[in-house]
């Protein structure tokens, strides 16, 4: 009877442990089998022999786990490698290739105050943008559609062959992007702290995407970069001068770097236009990207349009949850009638603070992403005073306007920005429009991937 019993009891004890996975089953059995040799329910030469056979019986399962591990490892050795995190990403094993679906939605709500003037309530889709970038060994290539406005306009469409100089990254892109010039229209919408860019990034005064050669030799505390551009391929404010070469260069340099969390970054750059170009045209909306209300130049026909030329410094300084942005944009358009040149002097200077103990991240020497470190989301307050001055010997305009936001980051790829905006000075020749201080208050709800 109690050889029977002690039979059942070790082929239960065997069967619950064999639920167990390999380490836990072996660990579980050896202490079993000691409390049954201690109590005397099994002998000591029962309990030898049951524990070589456990060792053994471990030795083999070890063996057939490493035997399969080892035709999974030789059956997927060829598959890509797949990234889920934020993002879907396929790429080889090796990283010799890579394919990655890009987008984002940025929809906008907003109300703006004209104080006397024209007013906008009311709504847009923004941004509604779809694309993919990848890598083929030493080659990348890019390509992303803007849909928000019914018809597409390209955005990034380049192929890039990337190499070393002198020991530093080099890349050269050929089709469209970015211009080598100015930091706040070069960086993405993705990331900027506010929902509408200063009055003179992303216009003539400082172009964002042309068609032509951008060139980058990066060697970690400095870059240099340089574009030859002509016009774009699609949509944009680069086909106001779709005619006309433009030559820009771009230089930063990182004078104190602690960590990427507390650093600072200065950075200039030139741009010129050829006097071919189509037309001079600078206008923008005041308060939001709907406000009827505009500063505006007078505009210049092809045969008045002489070329251009602007320069640009800016810094950028990040300590921990702290950072701020200043940004300086001169721009004289060349004209040949009879009211002369039109020069057109700004600046923009922001501030921001995580309130959740993120910081500002850079890529590329422009901003990149930021993950909330907790899983209440990141949230930021930031505030940004710009002025323009046009001197056009016609209406001669200046603009002051304060903004201030506070951002919302629940997740990587999720953001929700409200920003309020409002004119301080607004001076203008023209009598009705002089001393107009519009304000607008204004919401986003924006996904990326």
């Amino acid at each position: 009877m109690k050889l029977k019993t002690t039979s059942l009891l070790i082929a239960g004890t065997l069967f619950g442990a064999a639920m167990l996975p390999a380490q836990a089953n072996n660990e579980a059995m050896a202490d079993l089998l000691k409390v049954l040799r201690d109590k005397g329910t099994i002998s000591a030469e029962d309990y030898n022999m049951l524990k070589n056979a456990a060792v053994a019986d471990q030795e083999k399962t070890e063996a057939a786990q490493a035997e399969v591990k080892k035709q999974v490892a030789e059956a997927t050795a060829d598959m890509p490698k797949i990234t889920t995190e934020g993002k879907i990403k396929i790429e080889s094993r090796d990283g010799s290739w890579s394919f990655q679906p890009i987008g984002r939605v940025m929809w906008d709500a907003m109300s703006t105050d004209g104080d006397g003037g024209e007013e906008y309530h009311g709504s847009e889709l923004r941004r509604a943008r779809l694309g993919f970038e990848g890598s083929i060994y030493d080659w990348d290539y890019k390509f992303e559609g803007d849909f928000a406005e019914g018809d597409t306009s390209i955005k990034d469409a380049f192929v890039a062959y990337n190499t070393k100089l002198g020991g530093n990254k080099a890349n050269l892109k050929m089709g469209q992007s970015q211009i080598a010039f100015g930091f706040n229209t070069a960086a993405s919408s993705k990331y900027m702290t506010f929902i509408d860019r200063p009055f003179y990034a992303d216009k003539i005064t400082s172009p964002a995407r042309q068609s032509g050669l951008v060139g980058k030799l990066d060697g970690g505390m400095w870059s240099f970069a340089t574009s030859v551009t002509q016009g774009s391929i699609g949509g944009g404010e680069a086909e106001e001068s779709a005619n006309g070469t433009t030559v820009a260069v771009r230089g930063t340099v990182l004078p104190y770097m602690a960590d990427s969390a507390h650093l600072v970054q200065l950075g200039a750059g030139y741009m010129t236009t050829s006097s071919n170009a189509d037309k001079f045209d600078f206008n923008n909306h005041l308060t939001a990207h709907t406000d009827p209300q505009k500063i505006q130049a007078r505009t210049l026909n092809a045969s008045q349009f002489d070329g251009s030329d602007a320069y640009g410094v800016d810094a950028v300084g990040i300590f921990g949850s702290f950072h701020v942005l200043a940004e300086y944009n001169g721009f004289t358009a060349d004209s040949n009638d009879a009211l002369g040149d039109i020069d057109i002097d700004s600046y923009s200077v922001e501030a921001g603070y995580y309130l959740t103990g993120e910081s500002m991240k850079m890529k590329n020497g422009l901003w990149d992403g930021v993950s909330p470190k907790n899983s209440y989301g990141a949230w930021q307050i930031a505030t940004r005073f710009e002025t323009t001055e046009i001197d056009d010997n016609a209406d001669n305009q200046q603009a002051d306007m304060w903004t201030v936001g506070l951002n919302y980051i629940p997740v990587k790829n999720i953001r929700l920005m409200l920003d309020y905006s409002t004119v301080t000075n607004f001076e203008s020749d023209n009598a009705a429009r002089d001393g107009v201080e519009p304000s607008a208050i204004k919401f986003r709800a924006q996904a990326k991937w």
